[in-house]
């Protein structure tokens, strides 16, 4: 899993300079406010003291205090924004005619097939569809390269990259930093659960990004780094885009691949607030001496308060391939976005308090070489569909990711071929339409259902269950998975959800643990029940069409016209990605 491309906006306010803030609303007494200034908390006097270098754009390369409380802004902005629509940037406008009507200046960069906008996982996409003959550009705000913390990962999901013609095998070998097992999965003394070679890798992104953007290069693309999107005018033949240096740069196809605060995906859901968050927060350090093994899921607690709300607090922890002594710890929890919401900093002051009893390490041991964190947001209505005419979202801008998982590495290498192979069909038969372009981020029943278990592993703000529901119910739902062996557990542990391994880990659960079904339905409430109901019956009937009826129509495709050739063969995709069938043992 990988940590949240952090958005760089204005407006960071001194910590030391203001009262210390939650949601906006002040802890001390005003008097105590006008007459001293607080004493900086430990995070900042930690992360003050580590040496920042050339901080990376794209998924969590940005680790200074300053960085932090810009993120922390923008989070407590979601938090307190109005549900329902808000005013949006529009960088994206139609116009009707061919773009040769149009004067477009002397600035034109150049025509393309494509144009990639968001570098850093973007070069993934743009280098496999590179390898297909298409002309591809990459449009990047910063530089293209990868951050210093690794990227977890396992090796099934690397080699998904070799398939598409991104890497070759030595490639992946050279990039790989650290390797580790077993791995554990455990849940406040409840017991653990061992596996081996889940995220057992960790990925070196620098060495990895570095890696497609030669490979990039060498097969034709062009880099535009520094270079941000100011706004796409859409002519009926042509998308041409505005870039910030006032070049201009068309294509008949623009790819989304800005994550999570793209500003075309602002405008296209008009600034609505998401339904879910992840926050994440953790540090890499040096000084651990038991250091073999990783953890892809642990909780060491019951619900707990930090700041004014209850969170339900989960860990990861993996051996760094920067030296033998150096672990990466993530602490993450699932909240909705409201005004009680924790900011990062007051997760990091937990962190601080909570991590030494979880590793088993004072803090006065250890060397933080970095501080990491991020905001992953979330909506049902995920993947998103294509809202206009020639521009496609990929990656985390498309919702494609698990809403359980925070960063999405592991669902890009796993979709990289479908999609790659789809968007060259779209563009050889020239479907850049909406419609068309939105069978390429289909409904996924599988992905939807997974909204479940996000809000399962939410803490309630008035709690009306137990404290420790959560840690039983997942203990209960591991050890279930275990018993019915590697083809229900592995899949899961990777944010693949099938229909047979989950009806069987949902009937073990209520034979082993009846009591647990009333804290069930008072903890993710009717409502949800019943949408979930209707996703999981999706995910059956998907499973069903996908092992049946596939197998009796992909003969017949050649036959059919271009387009309906497509259309349909999107359809089966959807029917196998939909029901996890893609994932293979």
């Amino acid at each position: 899993m990988v940590v949240l491309q952090i958005q760089q906006l204005n407006g960071f306010v001194s910590h030391a300079s203001r009262t210390r803030t939650s949601r906006g609303r002040r802890r001390a007494s005003t008097t105590v406010c006008l007459q001293t200034q607080l004493a900086p908390s430990r995070t900042q006097r930690i992360m003050e003291k580590i040496a920042v270098g050339g901080e990376a754009g794209g998924a969590g390369g940005a680790y200074s205090y300053n960085a932090l409380k810009r993120l922390d802004n923008i989070w407590s902005n979601i938090c307190t924004q109005p549900q329902g629509p808000q005013e949006t940037q529009q960088i994206v406008s139609r116009v009707s005619g061919l773009s040769q009507d149009y004067v477009l200046g002397n600035n034109l960069v150049g025509t393309f097939d494509i144009a990639v906008c968001g570098g850093t996982l973007g070069i993934f996409l743009a280098t496999a569809l590179c390898a297909k003959g298409l002309r591809v550009a990459v449009v990047e705000r910063n530089a293209i390269k990868g951050r210093d913390q690794e990227w977890n990962i396992s090796r099934k999901e690397m080699k998904e990259l070799t398939q598409v013609g991104v890497l070759t095998e030595e490639e992946i070998e050279d990039v790989i930093a650290a390797k580790f097992n077993p791995n554990r999965c455990g849940f406040e003394s409840l017991g653990d659960i061992w596996v081996e070679d889940i995220l057992n890798l960790g990925v070196s992104p620098a060495k990895l990004v570095e890696t497609v953007k030669q490979r990039f290069i060498s097969l034709g693309g062009v880099i535009l780094e520094d270079c941000s999107l100011s706004s796409i005018t859409m002519y009926d033949d042509l998308a041409v885009m505005q870039l910030s240096k006032g070049d201009i740069l068309s294509s008949r196809l623009v790819i989304d691949a800005m994550g999570n605060f793209s500003p075309i995906l602002k405008q296209i859901k008009g600034g609505r607030k998401p339904d879910g968050m992840c926050l994440v927060v953790g540090s890499c350090a040096h000084g651990f001496k038991e250091n073999s093994s990783s953890d892809v899921i642990y909780s060491s607690s019951s619900v707990t308060k930090v700041a004014d709300a209850n969170v339900q607090l989960f860990w990861e922890a993996f051996p760094a391939g920067s030296g033998p002594l150096d672990r990466t710890t993530y602490m993450f929890t699932y909240t909705e976005p409201q005004s009680t919401s924790p900011s990062l900093e007051d997760l990091l002051e937990e962190y601080w308090k909570l991590m030494p009893k979880y590793q088993g390490v004072s803090l006065d041991e250890l060397e933080i070489l970095r501080v990491v964190y991020g905001i992953f947001p979330t909506y049902k209505n995920s993947p998103l569909q294509a809202a206009f005419d020639r521009v496609l979202q990929f990656g985390d801008a498309s919702g494609i990711q698990s809403p359980v998982s925070f960063g999405g590495f592991g669902s890009l290498t796993r979709h990289l071929g479908r999609l790659s192979n789809g968007i060259y069909e779209a563009i050889d038969g020239d479907l850049l339409d909406s419609d068309s372009l939105s069978k390429l981020n289909p409904y996924m029943p599988n992905l939807s259902a997974s909204w479940l278990f996000q809000r399962a592993m939410s803490a309630k703000q008035k709690l009306d269950v137990s404290p420790s529901f959560t840690n039983e119910l997942l203990h209960v739902n591991f050890t279930c998975m275990q018993r019915l062996g590697d083809p229900v557990l592995r899949p899961f542990l990777q944010d693949v959800i099938q229909f047979g391994p989950l009806a069987k880990t949902l009937g073990l659960v209520m034979l082993n643990k009846p009591q647990i079904i009333p804290s069930i339905f008072r903890q993710v409430g009717i409502p949800v029940l019943l949408d979930w109901s209707v996703h999981f019956l999706m995910l059956g009937l998907y499973t069903f069409l996908s092992a049946y009826i596939d197998p009796v129509i992909r003969p017949s495709l050649e036959e059919l016209p271009v387009k309906t050739k497509f259309q349909w063969k999107r359809r089966l995709e959807a029917w196998k990605y939909g029901a996890g069938l893609d994932y293979e043992l």
